[in-house]
């Protein structure tokens, strides 16, 4: 598991890009983006998981994308499609975007079983995971859904991710990491971005509004870099 100061992630072959969310047609969600598709390192398509949103929006997003210079992709529908199409559909994917939007719950309660079977599978080939705005919380260890803390996929481990983090909700992620006490905070700003990558890189994306809140009794583990 690669762990780089306090940061400490999924042992893979590919990056994983966590994005604060907002417009994609905003600046700096562009650039956040464009870095996330310059990363990739494998050659498969692009799969798209709209389960927290919509097709429609989903589609706009897509051609965002392709503006960026993303390679051709499809959708892939984690809560209705059959086992074996969702995870061929994954673990085949070069990059795979968890789109934004309100249902959290929905991708949260997918993101089991073969769907986390083909996120893993194609991570492990050297596949770019790369979650926008609500998405981005389901890979900590917790995050906050409807007003309680439940469990994450746990992909950055010890982390409460609160993606759209403003300077006002300060209080706000204090209060959650107080839950976690031997975790930490880290607000993910619209506009900004954070990618891990496969041999222990860490960069802070697009605006740079990343916040970072230590819980009480966080131990960052044995040493401040290095692959564990």
């Amino acid at each position: 598991m690669p762990h780089v100061n306090i940061f400490r992630w999924r042992t893979g072959n590919g990056w994983i890009v966590l994005g604060g969310g907002g417009s994609w047609l905003d600046p700096d969600v562009q650039t956040v983006e464009a870095a996330m598709l310059t990363r990739t390192l494998s050659q498969g398509p692009l799969a798209y998981v709209w389960a927290t949103g919509d097709l429609e929006s989903a589609d706009r997003h897509m051609e965002a994308l392709r503006d960026l210079g993303a390679r051709t992709g499809y959708m892939v529908d984690v809560v209705n499609e059959d086992d074996e199409a969702i995870y061929e559909q994954l673990s085949e994917a070069g990059v795979i975007i968890l789109g934004d939007g309100p249902r959290t719950r929905a991708l949260r309660e997918a993101l089991s079983g073969v769907t986390l079977g083909g996120l893993e599978e194609a991570f492990f080939q050297g596949a770019t995971i790369y979650a926008a705005g609500a998405s981005a919380g389901l890979f900590g260890a917790a995050l906050v859904e409807q007003g309680k803390l439940v469990d994450g996929a746990g992909w950055l481990s010890s982390a409460v991710i609160l993606p759209g983090y403003t300077p006002d909700q300060a209080a706000d992620l204090r209060a959650w990491v107080r839950s976690v006490p031997e975790g930490y905070g880290l607000g993910l700003g619209p506009g900004a971005g954070l990618a891990l990558g496969p041999q222990g890189e860490v960069e802070v994306l697009g605006s740079g509004a990343v916040t970072v809140l230590l819980g009480q009794h966080f131990d960052p583990g044995p040493g401040l870099a290095g692959q564990d």
